[in-house]
């Protein structure tokens, strides 16, 4: 099915540049320019991924855009922190109480496994399985928004092809030579400005927020085996700040930096 809608969506792109009829030179703004630029780049990408793909990168953009990293890393350092305490004081039952409150989707899941008391190896792998499959849909979001930045200024290439051969087809009529020379000019700007200034920084910016939240998540995992294992607060505490720079040096490492399931 994505496939039919990326080669429907390529085609009416093209048969809208060629129907529509040229309507001179309009500044910055070219409709036939547009809707290729707007359309063939997804298109093509639905050749390859599904409309599922598009809408967990598109959600996937949006909560990278206004989540807070800094904030659920303080959540999380301060609960586990908290949770230790009370665990040594009240014991694994005072868990019950404050597990619905987590807001951290992954440190709620872990506490409610400690709670309907799982093994440290159980939290461990279901912990590790969430997190790499969160890794997953983080990456695959961003290389949809990078491939489409590549992809753009090709399409806008073959705007600039179709707009130089509407030019040399009506050279005898001044008149119609304005229209070739829009789409000609424009689909290349168009290319290199969706590119440059959209799907690139879109890509990087889950790319960031993928290696910041495996990093909070890393974190939750270490604290959820330690609650399970009753250590002290300022233990706890040492541990989040001492795997939180082992995180953080790891960044740039590749697949090395990659959690791997247990």
């Amino acid at each position: 099915m994505s496939p039919l809608l990326g080669i429907g969506g390529i085609c009416y792109a093209l048969y809208f540049v060629f129907t529509t009829p040229p309507g001179g030179f309009k500044g910055y703004y070219d409709e036939s320019s547009l809707v290729l630029l707007l359309l063939t780049p997804p298109s093509i990408m639905l050749l390859s991924h599904t409309v599922s793909d598009f809408f967990v990168g598109t959600v996937t953009l949006i909560k990278s855009l206004f989540r807070r990293q800094k904030n659920s890393q303080k959540e999380v350092i301060n609960f586990l922190s908290q949770a230790s305490a009370m665990i040594r004081s009240q014991g694994m039952g005072s868990l019950v109480t404050v597990k619905d409150k987590i807001s951290y989707d992954l440190l709620r899941d872990g506490v409610t496994m400690i709670v309907n008391n799982f093994t440290a190896d159980e939290i461990r792998h279901n912990l590790m399985a969430k997190i790499n499959a969160k890794q997953s849909r983080m990456e695959l979001a961003a290389n949809l928004f990078e491939n489409m930045a590549k992809v753009s200024p090709g399409v806008g290439m073959i705007g600039t092809l179709l707009g130089l051969i509407d030019m040399m087809a009506n050279l005898s009529d001044p008149s119609k030579i304005g229209g070739g020379m829009a789409l000609a000019m424009i689909t290349t700007l168009y290319g290199l400005l969706l590119g440059t200034l959209l799907y690139g920084p879109c890509s990087e910016k889950i790319s960031l927020e993928k290696d910041k939240s495996t990093e909070i998540d890393l974190m939750v995992l270490e604290g959820v085996i330690s609650l399970k294992s009753k250590k002290s607060s300022l233990h706890m505490k040492d541990i989040m700040n001492t795997y939180g720079s082992s995180s953080r040096s790891s960044k740039g490492a590749g697949n090395n930096g990659k959690p791997r399931s247990a």
